[in-house]
């Protein structure tokens, strides 16, 4: 969430239910707390905030490189509807994504349930959702505070009959059980700790920056299935400033790719094949972690270079000489030509700048480790999780394949 905006982004949760009977089947395993970095199924929610001031759209096979779900705003209150919602849809749809749409409670009235789960239905129809279809996964609550004058308040007018009303004319109209997105805080805060009327659903629920602490179980409802760990992640294929990758809301599912596949109406449907990764191109004037990678690689090959994450003149003749000692066009510039010369295969006792290199790209993907250069427990185990993320053979070997998937990120 963007706490900070009037027009809070919203999330959603997942879990699987009956089609025929809409009877709710546990899939979410509970776990003894651990940081976001141990689950391996992660995904992003968006509204209208993650397009630029200039109207620019998500790269979505971009994001879905790197994610395996996207839950995308639709609705706001009784009359709202993101402006980017179908068209992001659409090109969701286009993608390996798992997707949904999620509609943000802003009661006005104490009557007013039924109002806003119609919009949000006949919204979500209209984009082309009908929850039942190969990839969807089902609709979203999203109750939490609202802002006014620049302070988070309880809705006044929120009542638990009305989110009763909204949750179960949305689970008739899909035939899919939704997931309420909230925080134990405030159904504590704006609720009286009364939670009872989200027991029989999934939970999403958030809580930034807490290392392993996962969130805190809703009163009377129970612990997460979804966990929004932060709401700015550097993502590629999120619209930034001036070109650069943009940040996002950023989330794991507490439970298997097969699971989660499942609750998208692809129980019995085989994993379609991850887009080809593609290597990025460095080049002088850049500056950041593939810069740094660059630089312990060239290293790594007998080419020294201060790794100091810039890309200027100095790592640019280093990368020159390597082209040339390579027999590759000596152009200064790191595409994948470049890319699949420079890397070194590296694993469980490798040392020196290759493992450096490879755990600052651990790090960057979101599996933090030491950058000491020696490939021990600590980093095998955060390579075996990010290949087993990226679909690839978890051996916790490090070569052209697990290095491209790391630094396409």
């Amino acid at each position: 969430m963007r706490p900070s905006r009037a027009l809070r982004l919203a999330a959603i949760g997942i879990a699987t239910a009956s089609l025929t009977s809409g009877a709710l089947l546990t899939t979410a395993p509970q776990s003894a707390a651990a940081p976001p970095s141990s689950y391996t199924v992660k995904g992003v929610d968006t509204s209208h905030h993650n397009h630029d001031a200039t109207g620019k759209g998500i790269d979505w096979k971009r994001v879905a490189q790197k994610n395996a779900f996207a839950f995308l705003k639709a609705t706001q209150g009784s009359r709202y509807k993101d402006p980017w919602f179908a068209r992001d849809f659409k090109a969701v749809s286009a993608t390996p994504l798992l997707r949904a749409p999620y509609h943000f409670f802003d009661p006005k009235s104490p009557r007013d349930g039924a109002a806003q789960a119609d919009h949000f239905i006949r919204t979500a129809r209209a984009a082309g959702y009908s929850g039942t279809k190969a990839g969807e996964l089902p609709p979203v609550l999203d109750v939490e505070s609202v802002w006014v004058n620049g302070k988070e308040v309880c809705p006044k007018a929120l009542r638990a009959g009305q989110l009763d009303v909204f949750l179960k004319r949305v689970k008739t109209a899909f035939k899919v059980t939704p997931i309420v997105y909230t925080r134990a805080s405030f159904v504590n805060d704006c609720m009286g700790g009364k939670g009872q009327v989200f027991k029989d659903y999934p939970l999403w629920l958030a809580r930034y920056g807490s290392g392993a602490r996962e969130p805190q179980p809703v009163p009377g409802a129970g612990s997460w299935t979804f966990w929004q760990y932060t709401e700015s992640e550097r993502v590629p294929g999120m619209p930034g400033a001036r070109n650069t990758v943009g940040t996002a809301d950023r989330n794991v599912y507490r439970g298997t790719l097969a699971q989660l596949r499942a609750m998208a109406n692809l129980g019995s449907t085989p994993t379609p094949p991850q887009p080809e990764t593609s290597w990025p191109t460095v080049k002088s004037g850049q500056r950041g972690v593939d810069v740094t990678t660059v630089q312990l690689l060239l290293t790594a090959r007998g080419h020294a270079t201060k790794a100091d994450g810039v890309f200027g003149a100095g790592t640019a003749a280093k990368v020159k000489a390597f082209q040339k000692a390579q027999r590759l066009k000596a152009d200064g510039v790191v595409g994948r030509a470049t890319w699949t010369r420079l890397v070194v295969t590296v694993k469980t006792g490798s040392k020196g700048a290759a493992v450096k290199a490879l755990q600052h790209q651990l790090t960057a993907n979101g599996h933090t480790v030491n950058t000491d250069g020696s490939f021990g427990a600590a980093t095998t185990t955060a390579v075996r999780a990010f290949q087993k993320a990226h679909r690839l053979p978890a051996d916790g070997i490090v070569g052209p394949a697990t290095w491209a998937a790391l630094v396409a990120r």
